[in-house]
This record gives structure tokens, C-alpha cells and sequence, in this order.
């Protein structure tokens, strides 16, 4: 890690924790929002793009909503490659199962577990894994550039010179007044 002289250690790890927050951030809410988006594109395939009753979308919403918060803050998940991949899997599940739950009084012809739909869904959170893990690499890039372009553009505005003490002369007079005057009493002066 290279340190500005004009930068404490301390600041630097609370910026590099600031990052790996934010990259947790976008890993989640990609996570949550993919999961939702395809549950909505096999349901479609899978339904005959028959439109979503308005409860079913606000649980999927939820779902996907969990499916970001848990990979945001659980640590296997936010930064292991196979922890995203399981949590795409397990999103994409929950929200084809409560898609599902849509279907349940309709007839539909066939199965909705089908093996050609999870191997689907798998081959998609694979492809939705790599997608993500390229959006992360581009934000720690551009962090990173900007993070070092930015104080070479920016000038920060010059500290000024400390304050020169308010008295630069004392006269030797007043310093023989009080050491002469030691039994002097102390207190307000006299009315005039």
C-alpha cells in the first residue's frame, strides 16, 4: 500500500474499509436484483408470459430483498466466488418458488421443478456470478484511478502559517514593578 506523507495509516484503513463495504453493497443489491430478474424471465418462460398478480411481485420483491441483505452481510457470501454462486442458486430458487405460488391454483400442463428449469437457473447463476465479479473488478479499478487522480487535480487549500503570539515585546519594566511589589495585596482597584 503506498501512504501520502500527509496521510495517517489509520485514515487509509478507514477508506480501504470503506470500499470493501461499498463493494459488498453492490455485490448484494446485484445479487438480490438478478435473482428477482430472472425468477421473472423463467416464470415468463415458463407460464406463457402470463401477467403477475400484484402480492406475488411485492413477495418477490421481498425475497430478492433478503436474498441481498444476506449476501451483503454474511461473510462467505460477499467474498468467496462459490458463495455468490450459492446465493444466486438459492435467490433464483426462492423467487421461482414464489412465482410458483402463482401458479398453484391455475392448471398448468406441466411440472414447474422441472430438471431442463433448475439446470437453467444454475447455468444463469453461474453467468449472473461472473457478471457480478466483473462489475466488482471495474468499481475496485475505478476507485482505485480515481482515488490517485483525484489529489493530483485537486488541490487542497493551503494551511495557513501559524498565528504569531499576540505580544512579540515585553517590557523589562513591568517584570521589576511586580517582582519589587511581592507583599502587595491582590484584589479590584480603588474606586477613583
Amino acid at each position: 500500500m503506498i501512504l501520502d506523507p500527509g496521510r495517517s495509516p489509520a485514515r487509509d484503513s478507514a477508506a480501504a474499509q470503506q470500499r470493501r463495504g461499498a463493494i459488498a453493497r453492490l455485490r448484494g443489491g446485484s445479487a438480490g436484483a438478478v435473482s428477482g430478474a430472472l425468477a421473472i424471465e423463467a416464470h415468463g418462460w415458463a407460464a406463457g408470459a402470463m401477467p403477475l398478480r400484484s402480492n406475488t411481485l411485492l413477495l418477490l420483491v421481498v425475497a430478492c430483498a433478503v436474498v441481498g441483505a444476506l449476501v451483503t452481510t454474511l461473510r462467505p457470501l460477499r467474498t468467496t466466488r462459490t458463495g455468490l454462486v450459492t446465493a444466486l442458486i438459492g435467490g433464483q430458487l426462492l423467487g421461482h418458488t414464489v412465482m410458483s405460488l402463482d401458479m398453484l391454483d391455475m392448471s398448468h400442463p406441466g411440472s414447474l421443478w422441472s430438471p431442463a428449469m433448475l439446470a437453467g437457473h444454475f447455468a444463469a447463476a453461474c453467468a449472473a456470478s461472473v457478471v457480478i465479479h466483473g462489475a466488482e473488478a471495474a468499481y475496485r479499478i475505478l476507485i482505485a484511478a480515481l482515488s490517485r487522480a483525484l489529489p493530483v487535480l485537486v488541490h487542497p487549500p493551503a494551511t495557513p502559517p501559524p498565528s504569531p503570539l499576540p505580544t512579540t515585546h515585553r517590557d523589562r519594566v513591568i517584570h521589576r514593578i511586580f517582582a519589587a511589589n511581592l507583599c502587595r495585596p491582590r484584589g479590584p482597584p480603588l474606586p477613583a
